[in-house]
């Protein structure tokens, strides 16, 4: 007779960094991307605001047209400025048309913000060569930290881990069955000495509140040397895990969430990069496997990306 080893799947973990209480939290505990589900409330903006991290983590396109629109608004108030004060305070030859008048104020402000300085245009008063000098400190400024920003989001280092669509219950070994994920890496650098940790939250249906529990969920193998291709991380459903003898409705009531946390070291960038994700019971597939994606072909291995997620029923 098999006896049953209860006293580790009782041991909880206690440091996650999330609440225990289960009426204090969102729908999930991270989003899918691996950023934290959490919304903080109670300060002013400009406390909870940073330019530079909200600059640093947005899209490529949407960091350019910031740049962009931030060089047109900057030009656009110091053109108002040289035009208001009298187009006159610059050399050279203007129309009689207001809104030519405003254009040439304003290429002359681009020369000066990016000290470029053609020499058609050129302050003549005391007023407006004072205004120059400073746009002229401004822009030196805004290109320097342009300049580091552009750095930063070229040096930022990026795991570039993809991970499965869905978690899988899957058949393991003889009458055992298995949760797995797969994850490849998606960009060409080469991580190594990737280690794996994954956990699962629920909600503690013996407690008399809304207690959330988290266990660590023990992995089939947690590192491997090399993530040259894909890996199936898996966790063995058997007497010893958190998840012996529920099935996913039982889970779907406990609130459960699985957890899948990556890190590596990145040749590229010569340091540790980190990325993570999570699944709730809709995202996971109660008896189903992988389809295999890796191949061999004209003497090298091929990795079908394409299919990362796809899996096909079978019978547990």
């Amino acid at each position: 007779m098999v006896k049953k080893n209860t006293t580790k799947r009782k041991v909880s973990i206690q440091d996650t960094g999330f609440s225990s209480r289960a009426e204090n939290e969102g729908t999930r505990l991270l989003n899918k991307d691996g950023s934290f589900n959490v919304e903080k409330k109670g300060q002013f903006f400009l406390e909870r605001f940073s330019v530079f991290h909200w600059l640093i983590k947005m899209s490529w396109f949407n960091f350019f047209l910031v740049m962009f629109l931030g060089y047109i608004l900057i030009n656009l108030l110091f053109a108002s400025v040289y035009f208001l004060a009298g187009i006159e305070g610059l050399s050279g030859d203007h129309s009689n048309s207001l809104g030519n008048q405003f254009l040439d104020a304003f290429y002359f402000s681009t020369q000066t913000l990016t000290t470029v300085g053609y020499g058609y245009y050129s302050p003549v008063s005391q007023f407006h060569s004072l205004l120059a000098s400073f746009e002229s400190f401004l822009g030196l400024m805004s290109f320097a930290m342009a300049t580091g920003l552009l750095y930063g989001k070229f040096s930022k280092p990026k795991a570039g881990i993809v991970f499965s669509d869905k978690a899988l219950i899957s058949p393991y070994k003889e009458n055992e069955i298995a949760l797995m994920i797969r994850l490849a890496n998606a960009k060409e650098n080469q991580i190594i000495n990737a280690i794996a940790k994954m956990m699962v939250s629920w909600v503690d249906p013996k407690s008399k509140g809304m207690s959330r529990k988290y266990y660590l969920l023990k992995l089939e193998i947690n590192s491997i040397n090399m993530l040259a291709t894909s890996w199936n991380v898996v966790h063995p459903i058997n007497e010893d895990s958190p998840l012996f003898g529920l099935s996913l409705e039982q889970l779907e009531k406990r609130e459960a969430e699985v957890i899948l946390q990556l890190q590596g070291y990145d040749e590229t960038y010569s340091q540790e990069v980190y990325t993570r994700t999570s699944y709730k019971c809709n995202e996971m597939v109660w008896g189903a496997k992988f389809e295999p994606i890796l191949n061999h072909e004209e003497g090298h291995a091929t990795l079908n990306m394409a299919k990362l997620s796809s899996y096909k029923k079978v019978n547990l």
